[in-house]
Parts: C-alpha cells; sequence; structure tokens
C-alpha cells in the first residue's frame, strides 16, 4: 500500500509497521540531458550533486555568521539544515520536490552515514584510555554526580507532571531521552574544547577526564541494561548471545586487528610517512569491522570504534590516521551528516501538547547537571566560579547526540533493532520528537557554548607579584631556567646556553626541560614528568654536537637488541650528560614532557614557569641561521607559539637564534671565537635583565665576555630621567661585580643614529660566537632610528632582528631577552603587541572575559 507522496507502510522486512518506503526507479542515475529531453534533476547522481552543493554553501554560510558569537561549528551546520529544510527554504512543497525529494534521500543517508563511521573511527584513534586509570578524585565524584543526577531528576520530574504522564509516546521514550541528555560525550567535549582552544587549561583537562569517565560507567551501563532487557523480554539463552556475541568480537579485535596495527607501526621508520597500502589496510580494517558489528547487531559504529580504540595512537599510526582523513571527513562527509539532522526537522509539525513537555525535561536535566557538577566542584574544594564554567563545558551538546536522535528516528523510519516475534525494544520516536530535541540540542549546546566563550577566557597572565626575572633573583639564589625544546636539533644551542649560565656552589641551576610536541592524532593533552624509568643509560644517547641522524644512527648500533630510544630520550640524554659533568648539587635536570596544540601550547609553558617559580624561559627561535645555507623555515606555528609566550609569560624569556647547529658546549669549544660573548647595552629593563644573564656568564672562567653600551652624544643627551638612573645602577653594579674578572671587557660609544649601531654591531659580532640584546619592543631611541623598517620579526625586537638576519653579515648566535612585563619598570611594551598581534596571530587567546 502506497500512500500520495509514493511511500509504503511497511518496513524493509516487510513488516506492517508506521515506517515509510521509498520507492524510485534504480536505473535513473546519469541524464542524457536536456536536448534528448531528459529532466536531469530528475536522476539521482544530478540531484545528488546539487543536493551538496546546496548543503556545503547552507553550512559554510551559517558557520561564517554564527562563529562570530560563539556557536560551535557542528551546531550552525544543523541550523543550516533547518533554515533549507522543512522548517526553512523546503517548507515550500515545489522547493521540497525541487531539492530534497524523498526518492533521493537514500543517497544522502548513505554519504552520512559513511561521514560518521570515518568521524567515529578517528575520534576513537584519539582517545586515550589510560586516563580512565589515571582519574582522580574529581573526575571520578564529576562523572558520577553529574551524570546520575539529571538521570534520576528527569524520572522524578516525569512523576510530577500529568501531562508527560498520559503521552504515551513520551512516556516510552523517557529512558532513551534520559540517558541521552544526562551523559556528556567526550568526543562532543573534545572538539569543543579544542575549537576554543581550551584543551590545555586546567578545567579543559578536568572536562575531558570525567567527560572520558562518564563513558565508561555509560558503556557498562548500557551493555547490562540491554543483556537484562533481552532475557526478560526473550529468554536467557539469547541474552546469553547478545553478550557473548560482543566478547567475542572484542577479542577478535584485540587477537587479529591490533597485532595488524602493530605491525605496520613496526613496518613505519620513525619520522617517515606511513606507505599507501598499509594506510589502505587500516581503512579497509575500518570499515569492515563496521560491517562486522552490523551481523551481530550492533550499531555501525560500534566496530570502527572499537578498532580505533585499540591500535596505538600517536605517531606513526595514529598520526596518519588523522592527518590524512581528518580534514576530509570534517570539511566534504560530516557537513551532510549535520545538516541532514536539520532538513529531517519539521518544525511547523510540532504542536504545543508536544513542545512544553520537552522542552520542560530539557530544562530540569541542565539545571540538574549544573547542580551536579557544581556541587561536586564544591565537594572537591573547588571555587564556584570553577564549577560553573565546567557545568557549562559538561552541558555541551553536539554530533553524538545528533546520533542518538538519529538512529532513534530511524526506528520509525528504515527498521526496528532487536525485533522478534513479538518483542519490540527499540522505541518509536516520532518526527516531533525528533524536532523537538534538534531544537534543544542547538539551544542547549549553543548558549553553554557563547556562555563558556564570555566568561572562561584564560590566560596565562599572573599577578604582577608572582613575576620573576633573573635581574631579581641575583645574590646566592638559585636560579631556575625553563628550556623549551621541539626537537634535535634545538638541543646543541640550548646545552650550550645552558653550559654558560655557569652553576656555582652560592647560586646554583636548576633546569625545567620541556619538551614540546604538537598535538596530533590524540584527543588528550599531555603535561607530565618524564618517566624516570625510561633514563636508563642504555637507552640514551647523546645529541650534544651531532645531527640527530647521527644520533640515532649510533644508538642503534650500540644497541641493537634493545628498544630504540624515542626522540625524548635521546633529548633528555643529553641534557642529564651535562648535568653530571657538575658536581651533585650545582646543576639539576627536571624534564617534562607536553603534547598540545600549538595555538594553546604557550599554556602549558607558562603554568609550568608558575607553578615551579621559574626565572627564564628558554626559546629555540622557529627559523634557523647557517653560514652556507639560505635561511630556512622549520615550522611557522613555533613562531606563534613564541609570541603568545611572549604575551603571556609570568617570567623573563629568551629567544636563542641559533647558527651553528652542531656545536658543543661553550665550555669544551676549542674555537678561538666561538667562546666569546657580546652585549649590546642600549638602556630599558628588557637591557638590564640581559646584563643580569651576563653576569652570570661572567663567572665562567672560559668565556670572555664584550659588554659594549651605547650612548647619546653630550651635546645631545638630555637631563636623565628615572629610566636612565636605573641604567646607570645596573651598570655600576656589574662593573662592581666583575671589576676583578680579567676576561670582562667593558666600553662606551656615544652613537647618533641607527647606522652607526649597526657599524659597532657588525664589527663586534665579527670577534663573537654569540650576542647577546634586550628585545625592547615599542621603544623609540636614536640608536634606532631608521631601522624599524627593515624588522621582519617583532618578536626579536628592532636590534635583535638586524642581528639575526643573514644580510646582517655575522656568523654569531643571538640570543634577545625580554623583561617579565608585568614588574615595576618591565619592558616589552606587551600592552601594545598583544592589541596588534591579537589581530594577526589567530592562536593568541583574548584577554576579555573573566580570568578563573
Amino acid at each position: 500500500m502506497v500512500d500520495e507522496e509514493g511511500f509504503g507502510i511497511s518496513d524493509y522486512k516487510g513488516n506492517k509497521l508506521n515506517n515509510r518506503l521509498v520507492c524510485f526507479n534504480a536505473t535513473l542515475t546519469t541524464s542524457s540531458g536536456l536536448w534528448l529531453g531528459d529532466r536531469p534533476l530528475d536522476f539521482a547522481l544530478p540531484i545528488l550533486l546539487l543536493q551538496l552543493i546546496v548543503i556545503f554553501l547552507a553550512a559554510r554560510l551559517s558557520h561564517a555568521v554564527l562563529s562570530p558569537i560563539g556557536l560551535p561549528q557542528p551546531l550552525s551546520h544543523v541550523i543550516a539544515g533547518l533554515l533549507i529544510g522543512p522548517s526553512g527554504l523546503s517548507h515550500s512543497r515545489k522547493i521540497q520536490r525541487t531539492l530534497f525529494p524523498k526518492e533521493s534521500w537514500v543517497h544522502l543517508d548513505h554519504i552520512s552515514l559513511l561521514a560518521f563511521i570515518l568521524f567515529i573511527f578517528i575520534v576513537a584513534v584519539k582517545i586515550d584510555l589510560s586516563q580512565i586509570r589515571k582519574s582522580g578524585r574529581k573526575s571520578v565524584a564529576i562523572a558520577q554526580i553529574g551524570t546520575a543526577l539529571p538521570f534520576i531528576t528527569i524520572f522524578i520530574a516525569v512523576l510530577f507532571h500529568p501531562t508527560i504522564q498520559t503521552n504515551e509516546i513520551v512516556r516510552n521514550y523517557i529512558v532513551h531521552f534520559a540517558g541521552r541528555w544526562a551523559l556528556t560525550s567526550n568526543i562532543v567535549i573534545s572538539s569543543i574544547l579544542a575549537e576554543f582552544n581550551l584543551l590545555t587549561t586546567k578545567l579543559g583537562r578536568l572536562a575531558m577526564s570525567s567527560s572520558l569517565l562518564a563513558d565508561f560507567y555509560c558503556v557498562i551501563i548500557s551493555a547490562t541494561y540491554l543483556f537484562v532487557t533481552t532475557m526478560v523480554h526473550q529468554s536467557v539463552a539469547l541474552g546469553l548471545t547478545f553478550i557473548l556475541s560482543c566478547c567475542g568480537f572484542v577479542a577478535a579485535m584485540w587477537l587479529f586487528a591490533r597485532p595488524v596495527a602493530l605491525w605496520i607501526i613496526r613496518r613505519t621508520p620513525e619520522g617517515s610517512p606511513m606507505d599507501e597500502a598499509l594506510f589502505l589496510v587500516i581503512l579497509l580494517m575500518a570499515i569492515g569491522s563496521s560491517i562486522a558489528g552490523e551481523l551481530i547487531g550492533q550499531s555501525i559504529t560500534f566496530g570502527p570504534l572499537l578498532l580505533g580504540v585499540i591500535i596505538p595512537g600517536g605517531p606513526p599510526l595514529g598520526t596518519a590516521v588523522v592527518d590524512r582523513l581528518e580534514r576530509l571527513v570534517s570539511t566534504l562527509f560530516l557537513p551532510v551528516f549535520l545538516v541532514i539532522a536539520g532538513l529531517r526537522s519539521n518544525l511547523y509539525e510540532v504542536s504545543g501538547t508536544m513542545w512544553l513537555p520537552m522542552s520542560y525535561l530539557i530544562a530540569i536535566s541542565v539545571v540538574a547537571k549544573f547542580i551536579g557538577v557544581i556541587a561536586s566542584c564544591l565537594y572537591c574544594k573547588m571555587s564556584f566560579r570553577d564549577g560553573f564554567v565546567l557545568a557549562l563545558i559538561l552541558n555541551s551538546r553536539g554530533i553524538i547526540e545528533i546520533n542518538t536522535f538519529n538512529s532513534l528516528e530511524d526506528f520509525n523510519e528504515t527498521k526496528v533493532l532487536f525485533t522478534y516475534k513479538k518483542y519490540n525494544f527499540g522505541q518509536e520516536l516520532s518526527a516531533e520528537l525528533y524536532a523537538v530535541n534538534i531544537v534543544g540540542i542547538v539551544a542547549v549546546g549553543g548558549i553553554s557554548a557563547m556562555l563558556l566563550r564570555a566568561f572562561y577566557c584564560p590566560t596565562s597572565l599572573m599577578p604582577a607579584h608572582r613575576r620573576r626575572t633573573v635581574q631579581a633573583c641575583a645574590g646566592a639564589v638559585e636560579l631556575r631556567v625553563l628550556t623549551c625544546v621541539h626537537c634535535e636539533d634545538h638541543v646543541p644551542p640550548l646545552l650550550t646556553l645552558t653550559d654558560a649560565l655557569s652553576p656555582t656552589s652560592s647560586s646554583p641551576l636548576c633546569i625545567y626541560l620541556l619538551h614540546l610536541s604538537p598535538l596530533v592524532g590524540r584527543s588528550n593533552t599531555i603535561l607530565a614528568p618524564y618517566k624516570k624509568k625510561q633514563r636508563s643509560r642504555r637507552s640514551f644517547r647523546s645529541v650534544s654536537g651531532v645531527s640527530s641522524s647521527l644520533a640515532a644512527a649510533a644508538a642503534a648500533a650500540s644497541n641493537s637488541t634493545a628498544k630504540a630510544p624515542t626522540l625524548s630520550d635521546r633529548i633528555v640524554n643529553s641534557f642529564v650528560s651535562l648535568e653530571r659533568q657538575y658536581p651533585t648539587g650545582l646543576f639539576t635536570i627536571q624534564p617534562f614532557i607536553g603534547v598540545s596544540p600549538y595555538a594553546t601550547m604557550h599554556d602549558d609553558i607558562c603554568s609550568l614557569a608558575a607553578d615551579k617559580m621559574c626565572d627564564l624561559i628558554l626559546l629555540p627561535f622557529h627559523r634557523r641561521i647557517d653560514a652556507d645555507i639560505p635561511l630556512e623555515s622549520v615550522n611557522p606555528a613555533v613562531r606563534s607559539f613564541n609570541t603568545n609566550v611572549l604575551l603571556y609569560t609570568p617570567c623573563s624569556v629568551a629567544i636563542l637564534v641559533n647558527c651553528s647547529l652542531s656545536a658543543p658546549p661553550i665550555s669544551a669549544l676549542s674555537s678561538p671565537h666561538a667562546h666569546r660573548v657580546a652585549l649590546f647595552f642600549l638602556g630599558g629593563p628588557d637591557d638590564r635583565e640581559a646584563l643580569a644573564i651576563t653576569a652570570r656568564m661572567a663567572e665562567n672562567p672560559c668565556i670572555d665576555l664584550y659588554i659594549l653600551r651605547l650612548l647619546l652624544p653630550s651635546e645631545i643627551r638630555g637631563k636623565e630621567g628615572k629610566e636612565e638612573e636605573v641604567d646607570d645602577e645596573a651598570i655600576e653594579e656589574f662593573r662592581l661585580r666583575t671589576r676583578e674578572v680579567e676576561t670582562v671587557e667593558y666600553r662606551e660609544e656615544e652613537v647618533k643614529e641607527g647606522a652607526e649601531t649597526v657599524r659597532l654591531m657588525r664589527e663586534m659580532s665579527e670577534r663573537c660566537g654569540l650576542l647577546i640584546v634586550g628585545r625592547a619592543e615599542g621603544r623609540v631611541t636614536p640608536f634606532t632610528a631608521g631601522l624599524e623598517m627593515w624588522s621582519e620579526y617583532p618578536e626579536l625586537g628592532v636590534i635583535g632582528d638586524i642581528l639575526a638576519s643573514k644580510d646582517f653579515g655575522g656568523n654569531a648566535s643571538v640570543m634577545v631577552v625580554q623583561q617579565s612585563s608585568k614588574v615595576e619598570g618591565g619592558g616589552g611594551a606587551m600592552r601594545r603587541m598583544a592589541s596588534r598581534q591579537s589581530s594577526k596571530t589567530e592562536s593568541v587567546t583574548k584577554t576579555e572575559g573573566v580570568e578563573i
């Protein structure tokens, strides 16, 4: 039996249900053209291509309009579907029959389901289940109370609402509703935090941990519920069959799929791209696991989810999967899945009797989740503000909730899961309920995201009294330095500089070594101490003075039977080798590992520097200089990272522009110029900080220091102000401290313009291996007159940029120093830079709003 629109009322098995069977001519794929009398839009391929064009344009336009107000991308795509669907443009029957005829939906559904399968596989690869074992008391409390309270509250609210009790459709659907609105998916949370650059924040990490734990609880409870329901309504044998089939599938994946993944990893050399054939094997395994999941009665995403979880994340396999699939899926396929959710929703068909009870239950669940999360945070001694922001994060809604209601709606339009002879365990979801829930997802998720963006804009700015500098720790105080390393090429120059800082018994040196890696192939960021059990002498090879390839070859040759050392192993071992050259207590290394997106990597740096009360942060420049080859870029994202650290640092920062990557530590050099260091002192807080660092180097007998102070001619020099007086005091203190050091040479030169400054610096650079200068960003002086227009890298300042330029002609490395901007009289002109850089660099987090 077929209605007037051409749809039957039988399901695909012929069961007489309130389902629709789409009837169309399967042979009408491509058209012969208008000239032969065909209507191209009556054929499957032309109408599919037109639909994809409309969907992509609507999704892009909607996101461009709604993203400035803080609406997440998935929800803006759903709104695009509402606008072009039956609730908007397609409410006209003529437009609906032209653009989105019912017989064409089967093709869109296939594309959207394929998109969701690949999306689930990608995000599953990123999931780190070890975080469940590492969950702390806060995560457990938030996951349990924040999920259980809204679930229970929804059932209590139903008892006190007479309209819901008399509505059989809502009453039958309440278990699915409560389960979905009480839970927040880890996948949704990770996408929201990544979009808002909050993955590295304290609350972001807590939200990721608690949501992953809540998902784990949900899996166990759902499996138990299905098992018990099957036993009650069918038989114990059928229930056992369901459980055993799932367990067998998991065991098969672990015994066969994981060894294949490990074999692929072994076949891929470190640092090399994965072979296309091996990647194809993984992709076919993901699609095949989806089919296998369907065969045992699970959803099409069960197999890809399980496969993604059991294969190792990160490089090389996890990184290859994410790099090759994520952009394709997120930009091409996933908008189809999200827009279709809006296309399925017809708000004109929703009656008032359905809006009110469902809105009531959604509001109850949101309020209950807020109360549960905030109460958990207060119980764990967190502030109310942190609890409120965390509740906003955990009330985020997105693609997983949409898929849940799509699945329930599919029970009504395509098939019913677990349909046996007389029992149906999957409740049908009416079009009204579906539309209300989709609108609820958009409303709750959108409002939560917009409030989150408005009330939680964390920066790494610290109170002024907590800011630390090298100048302030002069004397018998331990100097704490946070050294950041991205790759092995950064190690030799940083070792050189570290060794030059001259730890003494009265002023020891503590290096917090942080190996930084971009977050690729994972969803959880990492900031943790390097595991001491890995610090084995047998598995390490120093990279000091050798290239990364030679270091790896030496490690493999020396210990072919042992497990190959990782990049972190080799980096840490290089600094440990330097540590062993000093007596115990003078030089200490404390290594850390940091994995996060470049856009928020500065949060890890600044928080670690504040927690460890560091006085100085050492950063490698994002480009290298070599005498024989042109200037080459390493990674533009590192430049944005350096800029963000300069903006939000809680202490002084030094950027090292290296010239000779193979240089060993200064104390071991035999070159006549490589152990000579020059400081150009122009005045100002940044130059005084550079002078304080240079003063420590003066204690190293292997280093010859040259201090060149530039002064204006006496005839044009005005009355000294406060800044000049402070400069004089710093210079006088330095000369007094080094008056008996024969390796220190101090002289003053009068300079009228920038050309004379460059001439003096070029003369000095020919004699030295390291040039030190203050950043002095934003300061305008006669010393730099006419040089500003040639500045290419503002993060180095005018003088630093000139010294690091290939056109300068020198072969010396350059260190540019910026004093903490919040110290009284501190330099950097950071407020001006912040206003300028925020418009240039997308990765800089805005500072408006409330700090938590």
